[in-house]
Protein backbone atom coordinates (compact mmCIF):
# COMPACT_ATOMS: atom_id res chain seq x y z
CA UNK A 1 0.00 0.00 0.00
CA UNK A 2 1.91 2.90 -1.34
CA UNK A 3 0.53 5.78 0.94
CA UNK A 4 -3.09 6.07 2.72
CA UNK A 5 -3.58 9.74 1.88
CA UNK A 6 -6.95 10.27 1.33
CA UNK A 7 -7.84 7.00 1.95
CA UNK A 8 -10.95 5.97 3.41
CA UNK A 9 -10.05 4.17 7.02
CA UNK A 10 -12.60 1.27 5.97
CA UNK A 11 -10.13 0.75 2.51
CA UNK A 12 -7.10 0.63 4.71
CA UNK A 13 -8.40 -1.83 6.68
CA UNK A 14 -9.12 -4.05 3.80
CA UNK A 15 -6.39 -3.80 2.91
CA UNK A 16 -4.73 -4.87 5.83
CA UNK A 17 -7.20 -7.84 6.61
CA UNK A 18 -6.02 -9.24 2.68
CA UNK A 19 -2.88 -9.02 4.13
CA UNK A 20 -0.85 -5.56 3.70
CA UNK A 21 1.70 -5.23 5.83
CA UNK A 22 3.28 -1.61 4.95
CA UNK A 23 1.67 1.25 4.32
CA UNK A 24 3.84 4.88 3.72
CA UNK A 25 2.61 7.59 6.04
CA UNK A 26 5.26 10.17 4.97
CA UNK A 27 2.32 12.53 3.73
CA UNK A 28 0.43 12.34 7.06
CA UNK A 29 3.27 13.38 9.06
CA UNK A 30 4.28 16.06 7.27
CA UNK A 31 1.20 17.76 7.37
CA UNK A 32 0.17 17.29 10.81
CA UNK A 33 3.86 18.78 11.78
CA UNK A 34 2.66 21.40 9.40
CA UNK A 35 -0.71 21.47 11.02
CA UNK A 36 0.73 21.87 14.63
CA UNK A 37 2.53 25.07 13.74
CA UNK A 38 -0.17 26.71 11.54
CA UNK A 39 -2.79 25.93 14.38
CA UNK A 40 -0.18 27.44 17.06
CA UNK A 41 0.20 30.78 15.30
CA UNK A 42 -3.37 30.88 14.71
CA UNK A 43 -4.04 30.74 18.52
CA UNK A 44 -1.09 33.31 19.03
CA UNK A 45 -1.09 35.40 16.17
CA UNK A 46 -2.13 38.65 18.48
CA UNK A 47 1.21 38.11 20.32
CA UNK A 48 3.60 37.42 17.25
CA UNK A 49 3.58 40.95 15.72
CA UNK A 50 5.89 42.22 17.46
CA UNK A 51 8.71 42.09 20.55
CA UNK A 52 6.82 44.06 22.87
CA UNK A 53 2.94 44.82 22.82
CA UNK A 54 -0.48 42.36 22.91
CA UNK A 55 -3.64 41.77 24.30
CA UNK A 56 -2.46 41.50 27.96
CA UNK A 57 -0.47 45.38 27.67
CA UNK A 58 1.44 47.19 24.92
CA UNK A 59 4.11 47.18 26.96
CA UNK A 60 3.99 42.74 27.56
CA UNK A 61 6.79 41.19 26.11
CA UNK A 62 6.43 38.22 23.74
CA UNK A 63 9.61 36.40 23.90
CA UNK A 64 7.70 33.00 25.24
CA UNK A 65 5.35 33.29 22.01
CA UNK A 66 8.00 33.78 19.55
CA UNK A 67 10.32 31.57 20.82
CA UNK A 68 10.97 28.81 18.03
CA UNK A 69 11.11 26.17 20.26
CA UNK A 70 7.33 26.74 21.19
CA UNK A 71 5.54 26.15 17.61
CA UNK A 72 8.17 23.42 16.85
CA UNK A 73 6.91 21.67 20.44
CA UNK A 74 3.31 22.40 19.12
CA UNK A 75 4.71 20.71 15.83
CA UNK A 76 6.07 17.59 17.98
CA UNK A 77 3.22 17.19 19.69
CA UNK A 78 0.29 17.60 17.18
CA UNK A 79 2.98 14.35 15.31
CA UNK A 80 2.72 12.49 18.31
CA UNK A 81 -1.06 12.61 18.15
CA UNK A 82 -1.17 11.73 14.36
CA UNK A 83 1.15 9.17 14.63
CA UNK A 84 -1.02 7.43 17.47
CA UNK A 85 -4.21 7.72 14.86
CA UNK A 86 -1.73 5.89 12.32
CA UNK A 87 -0.88 3.44 14.39
CA UNK A 88 -4.48 2.76 15.57
CA UNK A 89 -5.86 2.70 12.00
CA UNK A 90 -2.99 0.46 10.77
CA UNK A 91 -4.17 -1.78 13.93
CA UNK A 92 -0.68 -1.86 15.35
CA UNK A 93 -0.80 -1.42 18.62
CA UNK A 94 0.54 -3.37 21.52
CA UNK A 95 1.12 -6.46 19.46
CA UNK A 96 4.92 -6.39 20.20
CA UNK A 97 4.89 -7.33 23.92
CA UNK A 98 5.91 -4.07 25.76
CA UNK A 99 2.82 -4.12 27.79
CA UNK A 100 0.89 -0.44 28.23
CA UNK A 101 2.83 2.68 27.40
CA UNK A 102 3.89 4.48 30.20
CA UNK A 103 4.38 8.38 30.76
CA UNK A 104 7.66 9.16 29.76
CA UNK A 105 9.85 10.47 33.43
CA UNK A 106 12.62 11.84 31.55
CA UNK A 107 11.24 14.75 29.81
CA UNK A 108 10.98 18.19 30.63
CA UNK A 109 7.74 19.43 28.71
CA UNK A 110 5.77 22.16 29.41
CA UNK A 111 6.07 22.35 33.05
CA UNK A 112 9.25 24.25 32.91
CA UNK A 113 7.44 27.64 31.49
CA UNK A 114 6.23 26.22 28.04
CA UNK A 115 3.12 27.90 26.54
CA UNK A 116 0.21 25.61 26.48
CA UNK A 117 -0.31 24.11 23.11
Amino acid sequence: FHGGSGSDISDIRKAIDYGVIKMNIDTDTQWSYWEGIKNFEAKYRDYLQGQIGNPEGPDKPNKKYYDPRECLRAAEKNTVERLGRCFSDLKCQGILGLGEKKDATNVFGPALGGLPI
